[in-house]
């Protein structure tokens, strides 16, 4: 009976497996199709390649169809130029790229596998006529490389910078041609990481020099953020393959990487094997004599232990006594394990952790390594290794409170009982190399500032010399006594059209000049920005209808809602300078300018209907004595400042200025400022509407002019002749206080702020201890920020800036003295 109910026992538990089995197979049945993987594949043998009959094939192609079989998915294969693939990838047109060289532009640009999928380094081969001992010995020999590869940014980058060496170096679209190249002598060397060494395109006439470039990692490439799961999925497999001793992933290893090995006994090692017999009977003859000679070398031994401790005892005291510093040897166990045999107490004071604790961690040391500096560390070893010269490297630790400091190693290495070891010092160099990069940023500011004389020069002597041409021409025409009345107006009104051209050339070199040296002020005050708007929009509306153009304002608040805190002034200029910049590029059709609010900013817009920038102008136009069209830069005028001085100044203000453009269908330009809502309803900007002056009804005055200029004190002479009675004339400021000293019914001083041996700020302040009642109306060719207010409270009534105009002037004079 018991013998039955285990049968059926049995019999009920095989057809629960049975059932469970059948369910899961029918679940999987379900599992809809793979989507299509796109895989580029390019000829790189014996990692990647197309064989013999047209399919994919290498260590590569052997990892990615074991992921497909294990994760059930399906690939379609595009075979293409390395360089054209590293692009399809970029712009999404393929999923995956195999055998991407690690680099930080290529992280930025796609999201790698984690883990590499196989370390290699670079490595340059040569024909056997071409012999290379160091890297120093590339110096000008051409060089082939892959269009696109890692090997391209390592020669002309890291080669170049680190060596200082000159080359030629050429690109092929594949390693075909670059192979061809090299046979044919066109090329002397060609670059490349260590598998090509395994490769079917090599042949007994190329060899390895030995000569290493930089470690790099394999990944594998994915568009970037398009397919988290897809590269999760990816880093699993290569996980798994990777810790699986017995995974097809070194089945793969081995049958791509590795030499045929032959079974048949070479014949050096038969006559290995005699030797070291024959060794060993030599060996056993003379070991008893050696006995006797041990003994005495044990004696010889404990009289040198004695003076190696006196000689250790010194070593010490000169390590610890190193300021800054550290005496250190290091075992080099493979490319990442290290070992300290031995490192001084100065450890302490550069790391913060004692010796013992280092020789038991070296990572106390080498986790604290800044992660951009390491490659450079690998560099200068694999340099000292392969010349087994010094190994010098600067490089930077991070401290534990975060802050960075620049560490000195210098080391030789050295085999010892088949070991690579270093001996080395280390020392702090934080001051001396803040020093350094002081001196080159000093440099760097100096040669710059060379560049922008150059370039202030050349657009200068055009732009100045242009309105002058006019000012001066039509001054000389001015002369011809049979000029006619309408003729003498037109002359007259070109004289002043080249006088304002030529006054905001000045205007955006001095602003240029102290946004360049920092002087620039910001001064923030409540403005209305729908104020603003709507004086731009009728100031422009005249000069845009003249070409026929739409102007439209957008406002994006209520008139109460508009009110910010910012530098009205540069706003303004900001403004003025992009609107008059798209009536400039605008022949007919639209110009729309306004802003609306994005959470607690303000996007300003001006938008046009005209030229446009073509793309690759986009970012120049932003910098100094720069148009968007270069070819014909003679068809707008200007120095090429406006966009640099406002960029400047929207950054000043907290915000940025940026442009979208479609050359022939016109540009967008934007920028943003913060928008902190303020009550405030104080109006910031009127329309002038030009009244006419009374100049009949104003008084007889006696005025004094100090001003040490002669064309400027006539110009003023003759501007208020119709208010005087009596002018009074100082050329320096102390004249200019010796007079109202002299005549107390001095009525209206106007008084230039630069004069010699007393400027004007000074002669007001001296003025005003004696007489607090006499108008006065300070004018400066200056015209900075802070000017006016400099002026008001030296004792000025009132400011003007040069070139003085005339109506201003005179309408000032008639308030003042209007009773």
């Amino acid at each position: 009976m018991k013998n039955v109910i285990k049968y059926f026992s049995a019999l009920s538990l095989y057809f629960c497996v049975l059932g469970f089995s059948v369910v899961v197979n029918a679940q999987k049945k379900q599992v809809t199709e793979p989507d299509i993987i796109k895989v580029g594949i390019y000829n790189n043998p014996p990692k990647i390649f197309m064989n013999e009959k047209g399919q994919p094939d290498g260590f590569f192609v052997d990892i990615l169809r074991e992921i497909g079989k294990t994760e059930n998915l399906k690939y379609e294969y595009q075979f293409d130029t390395w360089d054209h693939l590293y692009k399809k990838l970029q712009t999404g047109q393929i999923d995956v790229l195999p055998d991407v060289a690690y680099s930080s532009k290529r992280d930025s640009l796609f999201t790698l596998s984690k883990l590499p999928v196989i370390s290699s380094w670079s490595e340059l081969f040569s024909r056997k006529d071409v012999h290379l001992n160091s890297i120093m010995d590339v110096r000008n020999l051409k060089v082939g490389v892959l269009k696109g590869a890692i090997e391209a940014q390592y020669m002309s980058e890291f080669v170049t910078k680190e060596f200082e060496i000159t080359f030629t170096l050429k690109t092929y679209d594949t390693f075909a041609q670059t192979v061809k190249a090299l046979k044919n002598k066109e090329i002397d060397v060609l670059a490349a990481d260590r598998f090509f060494a395994f490769s079917n395109l090599r042949d007994k006439n190329i060899e390895p020099t030995g000569v290493i470039i930089r470690p790099i990692g394999l990944h594998f490439g994915f568009v970037k953020n398009k397919n988290k799961a897809l590269v999760d999925l990816f880093d699993k497999n290569i996980t798994d393959l990777k810790n699986d001793k017995n995974s097809v992933y070194y089945t793969s290893l081995f049958h791509w990487l590795e030499k045929q090995k032959s079974n048949a006994l070479p014949e050096y090692i038969k006559w290995f094997i005699l030797g070291t017999i024959a060794a060993l009977v030599f060996a056993l003859l003379i070991v008893f004599l050696l006995r006797k000679r041990v003994k005495e070398k044990s004696d010889q031994l404990s009289a040198a232990n004695i003076i190696v401790g006196e000689s250790e005892d010194q070593l010490k005291t000169i390590a610890g006594n190193l300021v800054n510093g550290m005496i250190y040897q290091i075992v080099t166990i493979d490319d990442n394990v290290r070992k300290f045999n031995y490192v001084s107490d100065g450890v302490f004071n550069l790391y913060g952790c004692s010796a013992e604790e280092v020789m038991n961690d070296p990572g106390l040391i080498y986790r604290k390594i800044h992660p951009d500096d390491i490659p450079i560390m690998r560099a200068a070893e694999l340099k000292a290794i392969h010349t087994m010269t010094n190994y010098v490297v600067e490089v930077r630790v991070i401290n534990p409170d975060g802050s960075v400091r620049w560490s000195y190693s210098v080391a030789k290495p050295r085999y010892i009982n088949g070991l690579l070891c270093w001996d080395g010092i280390e020392y702090d160099i934080s001051e001396r190399k803040q020093l350094e990069i002081d001196l080159k940023i000093a440099k760097d500011k100096a040669e710059e500032s060379d560049r922008l004389k150059s370039a202030f020069l050349a657009n200068m002597s055009h732009e100045i010399r242009t309105p002058m041409n006019g000012i001066l021409g039509f001054a000389e025409l001015l002369k011809e006594p049979t000029l006619k009345e309408k003729k003498q107006q037109k002359y007259v009104a070109i004289i002043e059209k080249s006088g304002v051209r030529m006054l905001n050339i000045i205007n955006d070199i001095i602003n240029i000049s102290k946004i360049e040296s920092g002087q620039m002020e910001v001064y923030l005050q409540d403005s209305n920005v729908n104020e603003q708007l709507e004086y731009l929009l009728t100031f422009f509306t005249p000069e845009a209808e003249k070409k026929d153009i739409a102007l439209l304002c957008k406002k994006g608040l209520p008139y109460d809602d508009a009110y910010i805190t910012t530098d009205r002034e540069k706003l303004f200029a900001v403004l003025t300078n992009l609107i008059k910049n798209a009536i400039n590029h605008t022949k007919s059709g639209t110009i729309e300018f306004g802003y609306k609010q994005k959470e607690m900013m303000l996007e300003f817009f001006v938008k046009d209907t005209g030229v446009g920038v073509p793309q690759n102008r986009q970012e120049a136009i932003f910098e100094r004595f720069i148009q968007a069209d270069i070819a014909n830069k003679m068809a707008y005028q200007g120095a090429g400042l406006g966009l640099s001085i406002s960029k400047a100044y929207v950054e000043m203000l907290g915000g940025s200025l940026w442009l979208f453009s479609e050359e022939g269908r016109g540009s967008t330009f934007f920028f943003t400022l913060p928008y902190d809502k303020k009550e405030s309803k104080e109006a910031m900007i009127t329309l002038d509407f030009e009244p006419p002056i009374a100049i009949a009804a104003a008084p007889s005055l006696k005025i004094l002019i100090a001003e040490d200029d002669t064309i400027s004190r006539m110009l003023i002479m003759r501007v208020v002749k119709d208010f005087s009675r009596e002018i009074i004339i100082a050329k320096t400021g102390l004249e200019a206080v010796e007079a109202c000293q002299k005549y107390d019914d001095i009525d209206l001083i106007l008084m230039d702020a630069q004069m010699p041996e007393m400027d004007g700020y000074e002669a007001m302040t001296e003025i005003r201890k004696f007489n607090t009642t006499v108008k006065i109306i300070a004018q400066s060719a200056y015209a900075l920020p802070g000017d006016k207010e400099k002026a008001i409270e030296a004792g000025a009534n009132e400011y003007v800036t040069k070139p003085i105009k005339i109506r201003v002037l005179k309408e000032i004079i008639a308030q003042f003295f209007s009773n």
